[in-house]
C-alpha cells in the first residue's frame, strides 16, 4: 500500500515536468523559427539593397556615355588621343546627345609684339600688357570659350620684336587675364628664338595648363601626335593649329615635331589628324596661319585648298590669321557632304602696324549646339564683330588698345598713329566703309 502511494503522489510532479518540459521545447522551436524569420528577412533586404545599387551604377555608366564621346572634364583639360591609333566602331550608348547644350565662341586675331609694346608695357621690373586688351576684356571674359592667336613666341629672352620676336612671359599672363581660353602659338614667327624658345613657349603654357589650353606648339613627338581637347559645356572640342612655314627657318633635323607645318609632305598627317579630332570630339575647329600678308577681302588658292581639306576631313569651324587684314567668311562644302564655317582672316588684334586695313579687325562669334542630331553652329547666330586697334603717340607712355569699331570714335582717329604719320585719309568712316566691304552681312557691332 505504501508503494502505491508513493506511486500516487509522484504522480502529478511526473506530468508537471513533462508540462514544463513540453513548454521549453515549444519556446525553443518558436525561437528558432523567429530566428529563421528575421535572417529570411535581412538576406532579402541585403538582395534588394544589392540589386539596387548594381541598377544604379548601370545607369550612371550609360548615361555618361550617353553625354559624350571622351572623358567628361572641365574646362583647360587636354586629353591625349593617338592619331595613329585604330579607331573602333561607336559604341551604341553615345549616339544619344545630351540635349541643351550651348556655347557661345569668340577668335581674334593676330597678337603682336612689336617694339614699341614692349616699351609701353616695360614697367622697369617686368612687363605688363594688360593694357592692351582693357576695353574688351569684359566682354571676352563672359564667353564660354575665347581663341586668341598669339603670333609670337614666349621665348625666355633676350626680348624684341620685328624681324625676330621673342616676347616675355607676362603677354601669356596678359591673355589668360583677359579671359582667353585657348592660344594659338603656330605661326611664321614660331622659330623667331629658335628651338629653345619653342620648348620656354610649351613650358610656360604648361604652367598654366589649368587656366588656358596652348596648341601649335609642341615639346614632343607625343604632343605633337595628341589631339587637344577642350571639354565646355558639356560639348567636347578639338582645336588643331598649323602654319604654313616659319619665315625661312627649318625645323632642326629630328625635331620636326616643334611646330606642323602645312607643306605637301604632311598633307596626309594632317588630314589624319583632323579625321581623328573629327573621331574623338563633338565638335572640331582647325586654325590655320596661312595666306597672304595685306590681301583684303579674297583667301588665296593655297588657303581655298587647304580649307576644302580640312572640311572633308571633318573641321566644323576654321579659323584663320596671318594676313593681317580682314578676309571674306563663307561656309565651305565638301564633296563629302561635310560642312564648315571658315573665316579665312581675322586680321589683326593687338599690334603696332600702321595703314587703315592694318588696324582694323574683326573677332569671330558663332553659338555652338549640340542636341539629338549632334554639334553644330547655330547658323544665324554666325558673325563678325569689327575691331580696331587705337595707336595714340601724342601721349607719354603711347597707348595701344583695341576698341570696337562701333565704340571708336573720330576724335580718337584724329590722334592716331596712322592718320598722323602713315595715312591722310584715315578716318572713322573709312574703317566703317572697309569694314562693311568685307564683313557684309556677318557683320555685328558688338558680342552678344
Amino acid at each position: 500500500m505504501a508503494d502505491n502511494r508513493n506511486r500516487q503522489r509522484r504522480a502529478p510532479q511526473r506530468n508537471s515536468q513533462q508540462n514544463r518540459s513540453r513548454a521549453a521545447q515549444q519556446r525553443k522551436r518558436e525561437a528558432v523559427r523567429k530566428k529563421k524569420r528575421q535572417q529570411m528577412i535581412i538576406r532579402i533586404l541585403a538582395i534588394v539593397v544589392a540589386a539596387a545599387l548594381v541598377l544604379t551604377l548601370v545607369l550612371s555608366v550609360v548615361s555618361c556615355n550617353k553625354n559624350k564621346k571622351g572623358p567628361e572634364q572641365g574646362s583647360g583639360y587636354t586629353e591625349e588621343v593617338n592619331t595613329n591609333a585604330a579607331a573602333g566602331p561607336e559604341d551604341e550608348t553615345q549616339t544619344t546627345p545630351v540635349q541643351n547644350q550651348k556655347v557661345k565662341l569668340t577668335a581674334v586675331g593676330d597678337i603682336i609684339a612689336h617694339d614699341t609694346i614692349l616699351e609701353l608695357a616695360n614697367t622697369g621690373n617686368g612687363y605688363d600688357f594688360s593694357s592692351l586688351f582693357r576695353p574688351l576684356k569684359a566682354d571676352i571674359s563672359r564667353m564660354d570659350l575665347a581663341i586668341a592667336n598669339v603670333e609670337t613666341p614666349l621665348g625666355g629672352g633676350p626680348f624684341g620684336g620685328y624681324p625676330n620676336f621673342n616676347t616675355p612671359d607676362e603677354m601669356g599672363l596678359a591673355v589668360i587675364d583677359t579671359g582667353f581660353d585657348v592660344a594659338l602659338q603656330a605661326s611664321n614667327h614660331s622659330m623667331d628664338a629658335g628651338s629653345e624658345g619653342i620648348y620656354h613657349s610649351a613650358g610656360f603654357w604648361n604652367q598654366h595648363a589649368n587656366e588656358i589650353l596652348m596648341v601649335g606648339m609642341h615639346d614632343s613627338q607625343e604632343d605633337a601626335d595628341t589631339i587637344p581637347v577642350l571639354t565646355v559645356n558639356g560639348i567636347t572640342f578639338a582645336i588643331l593649329n598649323y602654319t604654313y612655314g616659319l619665315n625661312g627657318y627649318e625645323l632642326p633635323y629630328g625635331e620636326e615635331y616643334l611646330v606642323t607645318l602645312m607643306t605637301d609632305d604632311n598633307r596626309e598627317y594632317i588630314r589624319s589628324q583632323v579625321q581623328q579630332a573629327d573621331q574623338t570630339a563633338d565638335f572640331v575647329i582647325v586654325c590655320p596661319h596661312w595666306g597672304e600678308e595685306n590681301q583684303v577681302g579674297e583667301p588665296t588658292g593655297f588657303q581655298r585648298d587647304w580649307a576644302d581639306l580640312f572640311t572633308e576631313a571633318g573641321a566644323d569651324l576654321i579659323l584663320g590669321t596671318h594676313p593681317h587684314v580682314i578676309e571674306n567668311i563663307e561656309w565651305v562644302d565638301a564633296g563629302n557632304g561635310n560642312r564648315a564655317l571658315c573665316y579665312y582672316s581675322l586680321g589683326n588684334f593687338v599690334s603696332n602696324q600702321q595703314y587703315t586695313d592694318l588696324v582694323l579687325g574683326a573677332m569671330a562669334y558663332v553659338e555652338i549646339e549640340k542636341d539629338e542630331s549632334g554639334a553644330h553652329i547655330v547658323e544665324e547666330s554666325a558673325k563678325a564683330v569689327p575691331v580696331v586697334t587705337h595707336n595714340d603717340k601724342t601721349v607719354d607712355p603711347v597707348v595701344i588698345q583695341t576698341y570696337y569699331l562701333a565704340d571708336y570714335t573720330q576724335e580718337l582717329a584724329n590722334v592716331h598713329d596712322t592718320y598722323l604719320e602713315y595715312d591722310s585719309e584715315f578716318s572713322l568712316d573709312l574703317l566703317k566703309q572697309k569694314a562693311a566691304a568685307v564683313l557684309g552681312s556677318w557683320m555685328i557691332d558688338r558680342l552678344p
